[in-house]
């Protein structure tokens, strides 16, 4: 059986937001779509007339209706997509790394409440980003656009590569075009090319003049272009080009190399998470060992 996209869900507006992108990847990537509420005991009962609280119903049971109501939204726009729930008690970072485990890709809100609040700006970042076992994409906003193109923040890294593989899958199945954008700090002097002369920068892709190995000649309907994106930092100059060119998707590996060290667990994933003008998917750097 083909695994499902999975969603972490609190009830909340940008979790209600995450579902719709998640419905969406899963009629692309032709599998089901599971909704996941991580469940625990608050600490004071919600305040009287809250949005998640029926009153007179417990939490989790509440929660359970709440995640009814997402899964009857999904289908009734999409009625032949296989939609299922689950409530599952623990903390939200364990929870959806061992969700990730049999997940095409994992889904959140970069903001949430109860379960699921502070998901990606707190604790729960390093662990989630650094152990699941799929791509996690942070959703801000609505949905994209349909034709928005797809960015991927490279640098030759084996963290950037396998990247590679889920931006050049990502721009196949939207049929969009494919930026593969290289920070370069806005000090370096003019001469200096680093993006455009490192053989492994080429090799993330495998273009024609290094062979054609990488991923790229595994996708040739994929059109792809490269851009050398100067800044002060990896973050503002991938933020603000993403802005630049309306992207419907920015994609980056969980570690890197030079401008991309430490891009999950360090500040510049917390700046792409909360400023990212658009979705942002980190790809683990490595996902295929339990």
């Amino acid at each position: 059986m083909t695994a499902p996209v999975v969603v972490g869900f609190d009830g909340s507006a940008t979790a209600r937001s995450a579902v719709r992108y998640g419905a969406r990847e899963a009629l692309r990537q032709g599998c089901g779509l599971r909704i996941v509420h991580a469940f625990g005991w608050p600490v004071m009962l919600p305040p009287f007339h809250a949005s998640y609280d029926q009153h007179d119903q417990g939490p989790r049971a509440a929660m359970l209706d709440l995640l009814t109501q997402a899964a009857r939204a999904v289908r009734a726009d999409h009625p032949h997509l296989s939609v299922t729930t689950r409530l599952v008690d623990g903390s939200p970072g364990a929870v959806l790394v061992e969700a990730s485990h049999d997940a095409q890709s994992l889904v959140v809100g970069h903001r949430g409440m109860g379960g699921f609040a502070g998901l990606l700006v707190g604790s729960v970042a390093p662990q989630v980003a650094g152990h699941a076992r799929c791509p996690v994409v942070v959703v801000r906003g609505e949905c994209p656009p349909d034709g928005a193109p797809v960015v991927l923040g490279t640098d030759g890294s084996l963290g950037a590569n396998r990247a590679a593989e889920a931006a050049f899958a990502q721009a196949h199945l939207r049929d969009v075009e494919l930026i593969l954008a290289h920070h370069q700090p806005a000090r370096r002097g003019s001469g200096d090319t680093f993006a455009v002369g490192n053989p492994g920068f080429w090799a993330t892709v495998g273009d024609h003049a290094a062979g054609g190995l990488g991923v790229g000649a595994r996708y040739p309907d994929v059109k792809y272009r490269t851009e050398v994106v100067p800044g002060d930092s990896v973050a503002s100059a991938l933020i603000g080009f993403a802005d630049d060119t309306s992207a419907g998707l920015l994609v980056v590996g969980s570690r890197g190399r030079g401008g991309f060290r430490g891009l999950v667990m360090g500040s510049t994933s917390r700046s792409l998470i909360e400023h990212a003008p658009c979705p942002v998917m980190v790809v683990p750097a490595v996902h295929d060992v339990r």
